[in-house]
């Protein structure tokens, strides 16, 4: 073989490599989670969608990935199905979706929740998940878990959601 075509072969394998890196570390280094807690305060509307207004603290704010704060509207809510169980515990599964609309103008995002409420006890603990957005948030997605308080005087309720957001 003759040194140039060693030597371009030699390039064309050291390009080759690099591509091969920038193709894997590429879309890793872009999609790190990061953490957030929102916290809901929820205002029980009986003529129409619940409503209320939101925080965001965590990496995902502090990072700019997500506004710190807005409005939401519940926009369905579908009974899922309850279960009772020889003790007399029982539990109801509702699908609750809300959009959350950031308060600085940068759009909105879409958070679905699978809740379940055990009447016994009157604790209500769900997992959540964000699919998408409008705007700055069109590829936003995220998970995690989270727990309800009931407000003192029955109008509403303080949703708590902890987990990860991927911009």
């Amino acid at each position: 073989m003759r040194p140039t075509q060693h030597r371009a072969r030699a390039i064309l394998g050291v390009l080759a490599a690099s591509m091969a890196l920038v193709v894997v570390a590429g879309p890793v280094a872009a999609a790190s989670p990061q953490s957030a807690t929102i916290v809901s305060h929820v205002t029980f509307n009986p003529d129409g969608p619940n409503f209320g207004g939101f925080s965001i603290s965590g990496k995902a704010a502090d990072s700019h990935l997500v506004c710190a704060s807005g409005s939401f509207v519940d926009t369905g809510i579908q009974f899922a199905g309850y279960q009772s169980d020889r003790a007399g515990r029982t539990v109801v599964q509702l699908q609750v979706a809300k959009t959350f609309t950031c308060g600085d103008g940068t759009g909105s995002f879409f958070v679905k929740m699978q809740i379940q409420a055990d009447f016994n006890t009157g604790l209500e603990t769900f997992t959540w998940v964000v699919q998408g957005g409008t705007d700055a948030y069109t590829n936003l997605r995220g998970s995690g878990s989270g727990s309800t308080v009931r407000d003192e005087d029955g109008n509403g309720n303080t949703n708590t959601f902890t987990g990860f957001l991927v911009g």
